[in-house]
């Protein structure tokens, strides 16, 4: 059943899927969204973990105005060494997720091709962004979809003898940009962005536990071995990515989805090469995690 919020508009609010997610109708995003309107749209996003609008036409200014409903908007993140050989509009809090070219070859955006395993977005810095958006702008005829698993699912279903040895630990989260795979340890980690986090966070919002593992940036358990530690991170990650505890979104022009980092993971399928996907993101400043 949709629930009514009222207030200058009137918000049907639909479930995406059983597991994780909900649709907001009747609401244009490229006017001003009154208070009421924000308060309630940041319920249900926390609530839900992940909140879709479809059929928006926002330019980059309407996609901001968007964003800061929730928050503060995020800088982009640099690795302490930067391996690619080249970043399209690096400083720019509006990122061009786009396999696109330019004249010359050159990426005109970030993220271009491929699969990418289950994550959660910067995981691996001191205060984690706490939001992110995707809005799309060029979706290819198949493909290139996103997943997204729920987080607070994958803490409730831990059997008690793994909640048991993950209970009071850290998590090492690391990136290699350079990688769409897990990144290896055996190099100096002071050349990646690289951090210690609770294997369990307080979502501030709603007080609920979620587990923060994800199969692609986790790497290391405290007080394990690494193969321990790679054991354990792909126990959490088989209960997470667990078919019913996910919701796979088929994008369309004008789709813009908010997700929370802290209570979900979210993954891309593959789509062919010689067809365009841009989509614009942007994030959301974050604080230093609660176990």
């Amino acid at each position: 059943m949709a629930t009514q919020l009222k207030s200058n508009a009137e918000l049907d609010i639909i479930p995406l899927s059983p597991a994780i997610g909900v649709e907001v109708k009747g609401i244009d995003l490229s006017q001003p969204i009154d208070e009421g309107t924000g308060q309630a749209l940041r319920q249900a996003w926390a609530k839900n973990s992940i909140l879709l609008v479809r059929g928006q036409d926002l330019d980059y200014d309407a996609q901001f105005a968007y964003a800061r409903i929730y928050g503060d908007v995020a800088a982009r993140v640099k690795p302490p060494v930067e391996k690619r050989s080249y970043r399209a509009d690096p400083d720019n809090p509006m990122q061009l997720v786009t396999n696109e070219l330019d004249d010359e070859g050159k990426p005109v955006g970030s993220l271009g091709d491929g699969e990418m395993w289950f994550h959660t977005d910067k995981c691996y810095v001191g205060k984690p962004h706490r939001a992110s958006f995707l809005y799309a702008v060029e979706i290819p005829s198949e493909g290139g979809h996103t997943k997204f698993a729920s987080l607070y699912n994958g803490y409730d279903r831990l059997p008690n003898d793994l909640r048991a040895k993950l209970e009071g630990r850290k998590v090492l989260q690391m990136y290699d940009y350079t990688k769409t795979e897990p990144g290896s340890l055996n190099q100096p980690l002071e050349n990646l962005l690289h951090y210690w986090q609770p294997v369990f966070v307080t979502n501030p919002d709603t007080k609920r536990k979620a587990v923060y593992i994800s199969r692609l940036m986790s790497m290391r358990i405290e007080g394990y071995s690494d193969e321990e530690s790679r054991e354990l991170i792909n126990a959490v990650a088989d209960i997470v990515e667990a078919e019913d505890n996910i919701y796979e979104h088929v994008w369309k022009p004008g789709d813009i989805m908010i997700w929370d980092n802290l209570s979900c993971l979210h993954a891309r399928t593959d789509w062919p090469r010689e067809q365009r996907r841009t989509l614009r993101r942007v994030t959301i400043k974050g604080d230093a995690l609660v176990g």
